[in-house]
């Protein structure tokens, strides 16, 4: 006889659904992580991105927009656990899907200017 498996089960939450979208698996991702990962994530990502910022190294706008993903990943990842996981107060909750809203928003342009910077380094002068 087979056993039934609850879909609230954890080992079955962590499997990716065969259709899943991409914002679906980054927020499966981040609701997935430790906090101290957040962190990282969002603390690293403010040092490389002021790093690039001042020193303007070669590369530096693919460097800022990719540190730019990892702050938001991780501030989207940190303002949803606290949503999820805290009785708030409707203007704290409020603030909090502001916050997220705010993150996805940084991190969707942020992923746009990587790889339309990555592509512009890949094609240098190609087009003239």
């Amino acid at each position: 006889m087979m056993e039934r498996v609850s879909p609230e089960d954890p080992m079955i939450a962590t499997i990716p659904q065969p259709r899943a979208t991409l914002p679906a698996l980054l927020a499966q991702r981040a609701r997935h992580a430790s906090d101290g990962r957040l962190a990282l994530d969002v603390g690293g990502g403010l040092v490389i991105a002021a790093v690039a910022l001042v020193l303007r190294p070669p590369g530096w706008a693919p460097l800022l927009s990719a540190a730019l993903c990892f702050v938001a990943f991780g501030g989207w990842g940190i303002s949803d656990r606290m949503l999820s996981e805290r009785g708030c107060h409707d203007t704290i909750a409020r603030l909090l899907r502001l916050g997220r809203g705010v993150a996805a928003v940084v991190g969707t342009c942020a992923a746009i200017a990587l790889i339309l910077t990555l592509f512009g380094m890949a094609l240098g002068t190609w087009i003239s």
